[in-house]
């Protein structure tokens, strides 16, 4: 008789604890901070970077979930992610992007509701130059731009384009490389394999503060990155006619490394690691 007593209020209990796993807030093993007071709104988090820039944000990422994240706006990029570790974010291009960071359990990978904000971050990022000494300013938009000249098989560079901001990022598809020398040079381009190649963008915008040779360096790799570094001669001409110089640039392909994401960087590879 004692046995079934026991057993009746094992059941019992059971019964009882079950409804409370179901209605378990998930939200709870959250990073403290991401939630006010249990409401589901997120308090923004502010950040600035430069151009060419990076920021490493470690994702509270685990074997319960993934953390997928997002970018609004051209001026930072996501350059690595392991969603289940962190994401690396360049900033590209002077500007305002919004990066938004979501939980996403694995439990329920094809419910929508099963995705859940955890971090908003509002990312500014600057210029690396101040003023703008190489050409008058005026309308640059109904410039004639010349065509970049071809260094090699896929390699050009310039003095001029209509490319006004400071612009430093690694293009991997077809459009954004189309829509870049259409605004830049107002013309269709070449053709790339970007299932192979990435392409390495310095743009100097119309504030570079001298005139300059963009020097690619050899590259390296940090972590799930290929680092393609960069460095800026100064060139000094002696000119017996008018020069304009505004939106000076180089462009060149790399091979991809598959799992590696590839980041453009001022300064060698020695030189970072001694810092």
């Amino acid at each position: 008789m004692r046995f079934f007593l026991h057993c009746a209020l094992a059941l019992t209990v059971s019964l009882l604890l079950v409804p409370q796993v179901f209605a378990t807030d998930w939200s709870s093993i959250l990073p403290e901070g991401s939630q006010q007071a249990g409401k589901p709104g997120v308090v923004p988090t502010q950040k600035v970077l430069t151009v060419g820039e990076t920021l490493v944000l470690p994702l509270p990422g685990s074997k319960s979930y993934s953390c997928p994240v997002e970018v609004e706006g051209d001026s930072v990029r996501i350059v690595a992610h392991n969603p289940l570790e962190s994401v690396t974010l360049q900033g590209v291009t002077p500007g305002k992007s919004a990066v938004r960071i979501f939980q996403k359990f694995w439990r329920n990978p094809d419910v929508q509701d099963s995705s859940q904000l955890i971090q908003v971050l509002e990312i500014t990022v600057q210029s690396g130059f101040k003023e703008s000494l190489l050409l008058e300013r005026h309308d640059r938009s109904q410039q004639t731009i010349p065509l970049p000249v071809r260094k090699g098989d896929q390699e050009w560079e310039g003095f001029l384009s209509r490319q006004g901001q400071e612009l430093l990022t690694v293009i991997t598809d077809s459009a954004e490389w189309q829509s870049l020398w259409q605004s830049a040079f107002g013309a269709p381009a070449p053709e790339i394999d970007f299932k192979k190649y990435g392409v390495a963008c310095v743009f100097l915008g119309f504030q570079a503060d001298w005139l300059y040779g963009i020097h690619f360096g050899d590259r390296c790799v940090e972590g799930g990155l290929q680092v393609i570094p960069y460095d800026l001669i100064e060139i000094i001409l002696e000119l017996q006619g008018p020069f304009r110089a505004s939106g000076q640039y180089h462009m060149k392909a790399f091979e991809k490394k598959n799992g590696y994401g590839m980041i453009v960087r001022k300064g060698s590879c020695k030189e970072q690691e001694q810092k």
